[in-house]
């Protein structure tokens, strides 16, 4: 007689547009270079909005989320690193390099790893593949990272994505740049609310901006007055910008994290910058970017673009984390809160991130 196939609680999207419903599905059985994590906490992100409204495409039904935390239960015989089992761990997004297409030649060729972002057959958790909203999923050791143990599982999940964006393009934006200079964090939400934390722990002066008096108030309320941006600035005040000029003695700003996708607030911080100012765009707006050719050209600005970090910068993250106490703004729900988990995401008095905690937390 065969064995039942194990069963484990799950929510997935059945239908674009309709709430998560809450339901059972199979314990996933992993290939052998691969790592099963159980879920103690998954995050809600804006793209889980954008995957539920079905601007990816994605294959019906599905597990969502893309921010898990856990502990290793299983792990493949040929999975590459020194995991343990028990190991507390979060897992990044994207995994499963397949070693043939171009961009993992590139980046075998350059970092001397396959990296499974630039893959283009990659797996992607909560948008094609299946994702964190259940008690178990699959993780792939290239893009799994081990958790500082003061940091507890409820906070560790959005890191895994808000942090890691926001971490990976604050190394962009401050490649070669002196301790001290001026770095601006626009639009402070889950990922601004961070950027505003890790630019501060590595030393540099902030500057806040957002047009919402939620997210000036979000900018201040960071574990320690450390972490408080130097200046706070309402991006629609008619002296926005002196302000900021004001600030840098009239140079303008060494670098700015853009974390909105408004194509006039992104068009604005470019004027921000100061001579070969970078500028790190995160948003991903429908329509085409509209940038001034003659600021970028006549001040030589560098404009980048940012994904989610590998996992060496996470680990570089995780380690910040740790010793500067930075923390997320979160509300934690619980898994039976699901199904309203969009209600509360869109509430225009909502700040920081969404986390359900899914099995008992513990550091």
């Amino acid at each position: 007689m065969a064995c039942a196939t194990p069963q484990m609680k799950a929510a997935k999207i059945i239908e674009f547009g309709k709430p998560y419903q809450l339901t059972t599905a199979a314990v996933p059985e992993i290939r052998d270079n691969e790592l099963l994590v159980k879920v103690h906490a998954a995050g809600f992100c804006h793209s889980d909005l954008q995957v539920l409204s079905g601007q990816f495409g994605t294959k019906l039904p599905i597990i969502p989320s893309h921010e898990p935390a856990g502990t290793i239960v299983k792990i493949g015989p040929k999975a590459q690193g020194n995991f343990k089992v028990g190991d507390r761990v979060g897992v990044l997004n994207f995994k499963n390099a397949c070693t043939r297409c171009s961009g993992c030649g590139l980046s075998k060729r350059e970092y001397n790893y396959y990296e499974p972002r630039y893959c283009e057959a990659r797996e992607t958790a909560g948008f094609q593949d299946d994702g964190a909203f259940a008690e178990f999923m699959v993780a792939d050791p290239e893009t799994t990272v081990m958790l500082p143990s003061s940091v507890d599982f409820e906070q560790a999940a959005p890191l895994t994505c808000a942090g890691a964006t926001v971490w990976g393009a604050l190394e962009k934006a401050t490649t070669g740049l002196a301790p001290g200079s001026t770095v601006a964090i626009i639009g402070i939400g889950g990922l601004g609310h961070l950027g505003v934390q890790f630019a501060k722990a590595m030393g540099y002066r902030v500057v806040a901006v957002d047009s919402r008096a939620e997210g000036r108030q979000l900018a201040t309320e960071v574990p320690s007055l450390e972490l408080r941006p130097d200046l706070i600035v309402d991006s629609t005040a008619s002296d926005a910008a002196e302000q900021i000029f004001r600030f840098t003695n009239s140079e303008g700003l060494a670098a700015a994290v853009v974390c909105t996708d408004s194509l006039e607030v992104n068009a604005w911080a470019l004027r921000l910058l100061r001579i070969r100012g970078t500028l790190v765009l995160l948003g991903l707006p429908p329509e085409r970017w509209q940038f001034d050719a003659d600021i970028i050209v006549f001040k030589e600005l560098i404009i980048k673009g940012s994904y989610v970090s590998s996992r060496g910068s996470a680990e570089r993250m995780m380690t910040m984390v740790d010793k500067s106490g930075i923390r997320s703004h979160l509300t934690i729900i619980p898994w039976d809160d699901i199904p309203s988990l969009v209600d509360k995401y869109t509430e225009k008095s909502f700040r920081g991130r969404l986390v359900v905690q899914i099995g008992k937390s513990h550091i």
